[in-house]
């Protein structure tokens, strides 16, 4: 096997990425866009001791599972990777590799409940965005697997107003010349725009900057605004660092016309425009309706809510607990948390800042732990913790199930796994949310 041979090969499988999983001599060839059970000629692209990757030259079998991406930066654009396979299709790719990956890496047999989800488009209350200059400003998403920025016309995961308003700056800032940075010379200033908006259709804008000397930005943002006016903040991020990581640490508030308020059954959560939120709210409803419900029906008296970023979920289950306490790391992230248990006049709730695997050894009498880590999953350190401390219940929201198995097996000899459920938080991705119920195993 060789690279730009070309095989006839059947994909017997999808991997975690999507990836078709066919093989020719007992190799592994993976091929994108390639669904189960169809046949293709595949060119190898890249060629290795165990495995290849591939790409379809002509489609000789169709899945019927196939259907037409409505997207026509599918094929280019890094954001989705399952357009091209129908929605039921998806659902269940997504339950199937859940549950061999549950099983592979941490050995847990449990059938997950169902899987939760709803709109497969337009779902995304939080966009980011690259700009790029060739002839004229334009912003985009990174083509795949590259950092070329492609001209965005349309996206069906973003809502429609935010794709208005990123056609709008595109406009605004050719007129005004604003100097796009570049990532290959470093000249240039401005990088990137950041998009959220909340259930009753107003926005927030941040343009990212190398550095805080944009010419003509009162007049930038005035256009913007009368063109826009569910336009309800608009700030300057300066990230003068050559790094991957999208925001810099000083942000310059450029226009303010009130405050940024999320509802989640009844309780008010204002953000800030860097506050960790879900990205899709009727599917993360779905998601707290279920932790909620599972609370009420536990005698629970105090409960401790590891990262709990701006104090969601600890402020909803504070109806049903004693005592809830919240642990974050971010220093922000615990005064809107702290904010937003005054605007609620909450009582039973506190929050403490520090690293969840430090703090939670101070707290005794504990009945609930819930976790819901970022996608590394759980520290080592926080794994013995808990296995130490005697805490009967603990529920685990996670967006990675490779993270998650690894840490359901650490935690087996002292946990059984009661239930697990999914929730369909990213359509059109391989990504999948997780919720797990534990229950400490008797002595």
């Amino acid at each position: 096997m060789k690279v730009n041979e070309v095989l006839k090969l059947k994909a017997t499988d999808l991997n975690f990425n999507g990836y078709g999983v066919a093989r020719h001599n007992n190799v592994v060839v993976f091929v994108p866009y390639l669904l189960k059970d169809e046949e293709a000629d595949v060119k190898l692209i890249s060629v290795k001791k165990n495995y290849c990757f591939g790409e379809i030259q002509k489609l000789t079998k169709k899945s019927p599972d196939r259907v037409e991406p409505v997207c026509k930066h599918y094929y280019e654009c890094g954001g989705c990777s399952l357009l091209h396979l129908e929605y039921e299709a998806q659902l269940k790719h997504k339950l199937d590799s859940a549950q061999r990956t549950l099983k592979k890496l941490g050995n847990i047999d449990l059938k997950i409940n169902g899987i939760y989800g709803k709109d497969q488009y337009h779902y995304r209350n939080k966009v980011q965005m690259f700009y790029c200059l060739d002839k004229e400003v334009y912003s985009g998403f990174y083509q795949k697997e590259t950092h070329n920025v492609f001209k965005l016309e349309e996206c069906f995961l973003q809502t429609n107003t935010a794709s208005k308003i990123s056609v709008s700056l595109d406009k605004i800032l050719n007129k005004y010349q604003v100097p796009i940075y570049n990532e290959k010379t470093k000249a240039g200033l401005l990088r990137a725009v950041l998009i959220r908006n909340n259930q009753i259709g107003e926005y927030v804008v941040v343009l990212i900057s190398k550095e805080n000397k944009i010419a003509n930005l009162d007049r930038i943002i005035k256009e913007l605004i009368k063109e826009h006016p569910e336009v309800i903040q608009v700030h300057l991020n300066i990230n003068s660092k050559s790094t991957n990581v999208i925001l810099g640490s000083k942000t310059k508030e450029l226009y303010f016309k009130k405050k940024f308020i999320e509802e989640i059954n009844g309780l008010k959560f204002e953000l800030a425009y860097n506050s960790f939120f879900q990205i899709n709210y009727d599917v993360m409803l779905m998601l707290y309706q279920e932790i909620i419900k599972k609370v009420k029906s536990l005698k629970v008296k105090r409960a401790v809510d590891a990262y709990c970023g701006v104090g969601t979920i600890s402020l909803l289950l504070a109806k049903y607990v004693k005592e809830v306490i919240g642990i974050e790391v971010v220093f922000e992230a615990i005064k809107n948390a702290d904010n937003n248990k005054a605007i609620n006049n909450i009582k039973n709730a506190k929050f403490i800042l520090g690293k969840t695997e430090e703090k939670l050894e101070q707290i005794n009498n504990i009945d609930l732990l819930v976790v819901d880590p970022p996608r590394k999953g759980l520290d080592e350190s926080l794994i013995e913790t808990i296995k130490q401390k005697d805490i009967k219940h603990l529920i685990y929201v996670s967006c990675n199930e490779a993270t998650l198995a690894r840490d359901l097996g650490l935690l087996k000899d002292y946990y059984n796994v009661k239930e697990i459920k999914a929730f369909d938080m990213f359509p059109n991705t391989n990504s999948l949310e997780l919720l797990t119920y534990l229950e400490r195993k008797s002595k």
